[in-house]
């Protein structure tokens, strides 16, 4: 069997269908390296560790499925795993143990939940090398523009943080409230997951006047992808949940069918979201 996980999955649990999907897979991956530039792709939206629900990667799973997409790096931080007290510090620590152990693989991001000792666990985490921060409105059930969560972009945005913030299934309406967020904290840069598809077309009118309004990729509709200026866009798998295959293919058909040039299609793979982490052009 060529490889050890097969669009995500472990390859050994699929059995003898692993075979098949393999070469599936390597269909996918050729059609979207046709569209798409060569270059060294970052995949800005990656969940490490064990999420309640059961979904689960670890930093040697995922550096596979990089080398099997050929992605250089990714942005990780934790799936929803609070721990006991709800202040992620365990499943942070996952994170910056895979970025320790593949340093050149691995960017890690803080989670936090603003409700539960935020601040404190964003300092923390800056103090050993984080370079941005999750939030998870849905999940963590608070309101994008509360008084904890404007703390929390607020102590993000000082350390030059950029904010990924979850705008896919279960989020409410969230234009006004990204839109609130974005005026309580001048500066912040707001990255929303699943390229806004919890409020699309709030969100990328509103990114309009916010030049701090990012979306990613990740699990995205094709149509909200096309109708987004690649200049404010990051590609993004949402790995364990989504997968490196479909995720590139995506971004190559936007890139079709928007007539990205090879320059905005690599602004989108590589230079946008590794201009938001601080790395040198």
């Amino acid at each position: 069997m060529s490889a050890s996980r097969v669009f995500g999955e472990d390859a050994a649990r699929l059995g003898e269908a692993a075979l098949e999907l393999t070469s599936l897979e390597d269909e996918v991956l050729a059609l979207a390296r046709r569209e798409l530039p060569t270059g060294a792709y970052l995949d800005s939206h990656v969940h490490l560790g064990r999420d309640v629900d059961g979904h689960e990667l670890t930093g040697d799973q995922l550096v596979s499925d990089l080398d099997r997409c050929e992605v250089a790096r990714a942005v990780c931080f934790a799936p929803n795993d609070p721990g006991e007290d709800g202040a992620f510090r365990a499943a942070n620590d996952l994170v910056l143990a895979a970025a320790s152990a593949h340093p050149d693989r691995i960017v890690p991001f803080a989670r936090v939940d603003p409700g539960r000792g935020a601040e404190a666990e964003i300092s923390r985490m800056a103090g050993h090398g984080a370079r941005g921060l999750k939030l998870h409105p849905v999940a963590q059930r608070f309101r994008p523009e509360s008084e904890e969560s404007v703390a929390a972009t607020r102590a993000a945005t000082e350390l030059g943080w950029p904010i990924v913030i979850h705008a896919g299934f279960g989020a409410r309406r969230l234009a006004r409230p990204i839109a609130e967020l974005a005026e309580s904290v001048p500066g912040a840069v707001l990255i929303l997951a699943h390229a806004g598809r919890g409020d699309a077309a709030g969100l990328a009118d509103l990114a309009r006047r916010h030049e701090g309004i990012w979306f990613d990729t990740s699990l995205a509709t094709l149509v909200d992808v096309v109708g987004l200026p690649p200049a404010r866009l990051l590609f993004g798998s949402d790995r364990p949940y989504g997968e490196h295959a479909s995720a590139l293919q995506l971004v190559a058909l936007a890139r079709h069918l928007a007539g990205w040039t090879d320059d905005e299609a690599r602004a989108v793979l590589e230079r946008n979201a590794a201009g938001l982490i601080g790395d040198a052009p």
